[in-house]
């Protein structure tokens, strides 16, 4: 067999989140946008070589044979990913069996999906059996769409995990019908029974399902001299896009032009003097790259007493269970003033008014949700969330963080965004670090099944995964426990991002001197090198981007390696070291952020990692944050926003993330000063 994996890019607004399959999911085409899954086809697999004209019919096609009615032909009901031929199968005999066979091998002890689009054209009296399955084999994998299923006639997207470790490798995969009954199917399609399409074997590392429909109107209006471009908004950002021509493939360029939003409309204005062009809509976030992406870190680590998270106490807001101003552990507050009183927590603290300060928890998945929502609105790519390897051995955190990430997963799909899984191997007892990582991604791969999210983040053709912590002078594990998991995470089929010490290229400060570590950094497909507190203002920030990440961006390209250098607002945790000062990194309202936006850009850096979401034990935080003292809390000691002098809305840094990333992907220009409005 000789799969190719491919990847058809469309729009959808996707809200299917997988979860342990049972024997097999079947999804109406009608509901799903067809050609968004990533599937590998198997050999002719989509029947687009027909084989030798035999009378009126194509019974072999190349690399099948079979017997009875079966035959390659143009398809009936066909949705936009079909290519025009499928399988056919016909009763106009009474054949009560049509099939087409071939052999496929598969590698030993992985696990797999099977998938196809699969059609019935039966009725309650004359109807059929469609169905795909391998043939003798144990537990055998089947996939079965029945007369009776609404509008099978239209097709369904038919799918199902199974493993070689059961099956074994070498196998007969089978296109069939059977249970012939009346003529076989309803008089508007008689002799036509069944069809079928896009047959797949996929690693399941590398399966993810198709997006779900969002069929949005567009439409083209003439005013005066110019042409009005319409459609309606939708969970889903859509944007705009053209071409001169209608050839095959699309040469599609995103329309740059000013887009006003009123009343649930979204309009772009158009010269007529830009020449011929057709217009569609694509989701604004291409999941199959990082080019041309921001991606903020998604720490999901709050947790309150009564937030529904199996920890059921304090995380992270305070360093013991009495949530008062001397054991709290963050600098900055979020602004909760769109929370609803059901996403929020009491503190023993009291705003100036003598309201108690309350907080949230992200296992709390209308708040999570309310999350992306915001990063859509403000044109934020998406995040990598963190995974912290130390809690993973304690099953009532590994809960929890099973719980985020199932929150996490469903906001980037409701939404339009990406997610990463970002493993932080911090406090990780060095004695289980290999196991620990291998065993868990193999768990989120496999049982939860996070990497068939049509929203989880894609590189180079593969899942991303990304592991924080190998190398740097504080942290677990050796250059062979690294190259270990590396190796491992790509022999599987991920590609594999590396959060390394700063001096990653030179072997020093931050990094461990061992030169076996050069081995495991050019190990990685992408290098992201820490930066948060390497430099403390802008001229700190000019000087970094001269001697680090010019050199460090110029070694990866060198190596073939991708390069995502680390930006962040500023530096606090006061409150969690009280020994260091407060404000330690002033954000400087945002003019800190904002040129190493530019440096990161202007350095011909192609992605970048923003630090972070909701980091506010340490002051990094980028969501809406409590703006002026007033929103404050009468005792402890925290950080405004104003705190540089400067009066800024809450929404200030992620208003700052989004006027970043359209700079990084080229819709804005190139300016190394900060936006007075963005």
């Amino acid at each position: 067999m000789n799969p190719s994996l491919t990847r058809c890019s469309a729009f959808g607004l996707t809200l299917l989140v997988a979860t342990t399959a049972p024997a097999q999911s079947s999804l109406k085409l009608s509901s799903l946008t067809p050609g968004t899954e990533w599937t590998t086809t198997v050999t002719n697999g989509d029947f687009q070589a027909p084989g030798p004209l035999v009378g009126c019919w194509h019974p072999n096609p190349t690399g099948w044979s079979g017997f009875g009615e079966m035959s390659a032909d143009p398809g009936t009901n066909l949705v936009r990913a079909d290519q025009g031929v499928v399988a056919k199968g016909y009763a106009s005999g009474g054949n009560p069996v049509g099939l087409l066979q071939r052999r496929v091998t598969l590698e030993p002890a992985m696990d797999y999906v099977l998938s196809a689009y699969l059609w019935n054209f039966g009725n309650a009296a004359n109807y059929v059996h469609t169905v795909v399955d391998f043939n003798d084999v144990p537990d055998e994998p089947q996939l079965t769409l029945y007369a009776n299923q609404p509008a099978a006639d239209q097709g369904y997207f038919v799918y199902r995990y199974f493993s070689t470790a059961t099956t074994g490798t070498n196998l007969t995969l089978r296109v069939f019908y059977d249970g012939l009954t009346g003529t076989g199917a309803a008089p508007d399609y008689f002799p036509l029974v069944a069809q079928w399409d896009n047959i797949a074997i996929t690693k399941a590392s590398s399966f993810a399902l198709p997006q779900t429909n969002s069929m949005v109107a567009l439409s083209l209006t003439a005013s005066g001299n110019d042409g009005v471009l319409t459609w309606p908004t939708s969970p889903l950002e859509l944007k705009p896009q053209w071409t001169p021509n209608i050839a095959t493939p699309l040469p599609w360029t995103p329309l740059t032009n000013a887009v006003a939003h009123s009343n649930d409309q979204n309009t772009a204005t158009l010269s007529q003097s830009a020449g011929t062009r057709f217009f569609s809509l694509a989701d604004a976030v291409d999941t199959s790259t990082l080019n041309r992406k921001m991606l903020l870190g998604y720490q999901g680590w709050f947790a309150c007493p009564g937030d529904g998270s199996p920890v059921n106490a304090w995380i992270h807001w305070f360093r013991s269970q009495t949530p008062t101003a001397a054991n709290a552990t963050v600098d900055f507050l979020p602004d909760i003033s769109e929370l609803d009183a059901d996403e929020l927590f009491a503190t023993s603290m009291t705003l100036s008014n003598g309201t108690p300060l309350r907080v949230y928890g992200t296992a709390q998945q209308k708040t999570v949700l309310r999350h992306f929502q915001w990063m859509r609105d403000y044109g934020i790519d998406g995040v990598f969330l963190q995974r912290f390897t130390s809690e993973l051995g304690n099953p009532t955190f590994a809960a929890w963080r099973n719980q985020v990430t199932s929150n996490v997963w469903a906001g980037a799909e409701a939404y339009g965004r990406v997610f990463a899984i970002m493993y932080d191997i911090s406090g990780q007892p060095a004695s289980t670090l290999v196991s620990t990582l291998t065993n868990d991604w193999t768990f989120l791969v496999n049982t939860m099944k996070v990497t068939s999210s049509p929203r989880y983040q894609r590189h180079r053709g593969k899942p991303l995964v990304a592991i924080w912590g190998f190398g740097f002078t504080d942290r677990p594990g050796t250059p062979q426990d690294a190259l270990t998991v590396i190796n491992q995470f790509k022999a599987a089929g991920f590609t594999v991002m590396g959060g390394v010490p700063t001096y990653w290229r030179t072997l020093n400060n931050d990094s461990q001197s061992d030169p076996a570590w050069a081995n495991v950094y050019r190990a990685f497909d992408i290098i992201s090198p820490w930066a948060v507190g390497r430099y403390g203002d802008q001229a700190g920030a000019d000087n970094f981007k001269q001697t680090l990440i010019t050199p460090d961006l110029a070694l990866a390209r060198s190596l073939g390696l991708d390069y995502m250098p680390v930006i962040f607002p500023g530096f606090s945790w006061h409150n969690l070291f009280p020994t260091s000062p407060l404000n330690q990194i002033p954000r400087n309202a945002g003019n800190f952020y904002w040129r190493q936006a530019y440096n990161a850009v202007s350095a011909g850096c192609t992605m970048v990692y923003g630090a972070m979401f909701d980091e506010m034990d340490e002051g990094t935080a980028m969501l809406k944050l409590a703006p002026t003292a007033a929103e404050l809390p009468a005792q402890g000691t925290f950080v405004p926003l104003n705190i540089d002098g400067t009066n800024l809305p809450s929404d200030w840094y992620l208003r700052l993330a989004g006027a970043a990333t359209r700079m990084l992907r080229g819709d804005s220009p190139l300016t190394a000063g900060r936006p007075r409005n963005p």
